[in-house]
Order: structure tokens, then C-alpha cells, then sequence
């Protein structure tokens, strides 16, 4: 059984050296959240962008045989097909109230997402707290990101997120009182979701019924990661799969809500990118020597 990670940071080959001895075993999936894992934390979250040797090495990933790369974002699935623009990966936004293919040369907004369904209140809700809530807190650093029967509140650029989080949640707690949706808070933002919406977890589980990978590694930052991180566990103890789950991040924030749930710690974006690319050329080289003993 592989311990959960210790209180030390690894490097990406540190990551690679504990994969190898996996590798060459049946089908691999590689998951990986977005924001703070795959980008560099922004202040605004509209200016996140991915880091270019992440996207490099998904492409070259998401093209090998027997390897499926999958997206797993709190984002729309639209929204994070055209950031990360990885052709022949799964996009699933929302934590997995979204999700779509996209095949590859296939142009990002033309992804065809097929939602979870979710009740007509929900949306309903959902667009009353979008209309509402910044009518009632008209600050300049609440951002509002609507996402379907979902909506989430961003405050991370206020001079005091304490003081925000309260705000933005007595008012959700005025407009929704029956609470017609959940209440997840984050970091520093509020995201309210249809009751029985499926999470990152419940998401990561249907991508392992789905595809039926033999290998799975799962990359993320923050506590709707660590649910992720769990099913991974869960399956790999069960003898169902091999794998690790990475969790990426070196601020306090990050250890306490995913580094206990993980296997291995990276310390920034930058290493989840590097050690994509290592996984590349050590499969790269795998399937050669296979093609050559054969």
C-alpha cells in the first residue's frame, strides 16, 4: 500500500521514479484539475492561463495509445476546453455537472457538452443569486461565474476575505433561506450547487467506470481535489487500478486541504507541468522498448 505523502514537498522526478515500476500495465488515465494546478494562481480568475509545457505534454499525451487524459475543473466545460485546448481529452466542468469530448484539430468552441440533469428550481436560483447578489455586495472584487444550474461567488481580491466570505454568504443565506442549493465555500469564493450534483469525486469515479484504466494518476490543488484523491485510494487498496494522487501547491491553504488525501506533493504548477512531460518520454520510451522486444 503507498503511504499518503509526508510532510515533505517532492520533486517531478522524485513523482516519476515512484510511477515507473507502473507503467506498461494496461490502459492510463490522467486526470487533472485546472486552476492552481495546472495555471499559475491568479488574483482574477479570468486571467488564468495554462502553462504552456502542461499543454504541450497533454497533446502529446492525450495522442498516445492506451492513454486518456481527462480535465476535472470547477469551470464550464466550455470555459476550460478553450484555456486548455488539449484535442482528444474529456472536459469535465463543473466538477462534473459538464462534460464533453474533444476530439482532436476539433476547435474548442465547438465542444459538445451534455449536461447532469438538475431541476428546474436550481436554475431558476441559481439565476436569481447571479442577478441579486451583486446588487447587494457592488464591490469591485466580487466576480461572479455562472455555470449553468450553478453559480459560484469569487472574493479573493478583497482586502479582507474574512469579512467577504461573510458578506456573500448572509446574503445567499436571504435569498435561498429554503436552501434550494448547497453551499460549498471555498478558499476564498462560495459556489452553490443543485442538491445530489455530482462532485469531483463522484466524477472521477465515472471516468474509471468509463474507461476502465488500469493506471490512473489524478493532479490537484484544493478540497474538491481531495475527494478525488479519495476515490483514487479507494480503487487502487481495492486492487482495481495502480496509481498516485498528486496534489500540487506549497501555500498553507493547499496542505491542509489536499496534501493529507495525497500520495505525492508537489510544490507549484510548474512541477505538475514537468512532470507530464517526464511521463510522456518514460511512456514514450516504454512503448519503444516494447515494439522492439515484440
Amino acid at each position: 500500500m503507498i503511504k499518503p505523502a509526508s510532510d515533505t514537498s517532492h520533486t517531478p522526478h522524485d513523482a516519476i521514479h515512484r510511477v515507473a515500476s507502473m507503467l506498461g500495465r494496461g490502459p492510463m488515465l490522467v486526470t487533472s484539475d485546472f486552476d492552481g494546478t495546472l495555471s499559475v494562481p491568479r488574483m482574477d480568475p479570468w486571467a488564468a492561463t495554462i502553462l504552456p509545457q502542461a499543454q504541450r505534454a497533454l497533446r502529446d499525451l492525450a495522442a498516445m495509445d492506451d492513454v486518456h487524459v481527462a480535465l476535472l475543473s470547477g469551470r464550464t466545460a466550455m470555459d476550460l476546453s478553450a484555456r486548455v485546448r488539449v484535442g482528444g481529452a474529456e472536459y469535465l466542468g463543473n466538477q462534473g455537472l459538464e462534460r464533453g469530448r474533444l476530439r482532436r484539430r476539433q476547435p474548442p468552441g465547438s465542444l459538445v457538452v451534455v449536461p447532469h440533469p438538475a431541476p428546474e428550481r436550481a436554475w431558476e436560483m441559481a439565476r436569481l443569486l447571479e442577478r441579486e447578489v451583486p446588487r447587494s455586495v457592488p464591490e469591485p472584487w466580487l466576480i461572479v461565474e455562472p455555470k449553468g444550474p450553478a453559480v459560484t461567488f469569487h472574493y479573493r481580491g478583497a482586502p479582507d476575505v474574512a469579512a467577504a466570505a461573510v458578506r456573500v454568504a448572509d446574503m445567499v443565506e436571504r435569498l435561498d433561506p429554503q436552501g434550494d442549493l448547497v453551499r460549498f465555500p471555498g478558499r476564498r469564493s462560495l459556489e452553490l450547487r443543485p442538491h445530489g450534483a455530482p462532485a469531483k469525486g463522484e466524477s472521477f469515479r465515472s471516468l474509471l467506470d468509463d474507461l476502465r484504466p488500469r493506471v490512473a494518476f489524478m493532479l490537484g490543488d484544493d478540497r474538491t481535489d481531495a475527494a478525488a484523491f479519495r476515490v483514487l485510494r479507494a480503487a487502487r487498496d481495492a486492487g482495481e487500478i495502480q496509481g498516485l494522487a498528486i496534489s500540487v501547491g506549497s501555500d498553507q491553504a493547499a496542505v491542509e486541504d489536499a496534501h493529507p488525501h495525497a500520495d505525492i506533493m508537489l510544490d507549484a504548477p510548474s512541477d505538475a507541468a514537468r512532470f507530464l512531460v517526464l511521463l510522456g518520454r518514460l511512456l514514450g520510451r516504454t512503448s519503444t522498448l516494447g515494439r522492439q522486444s515484440s
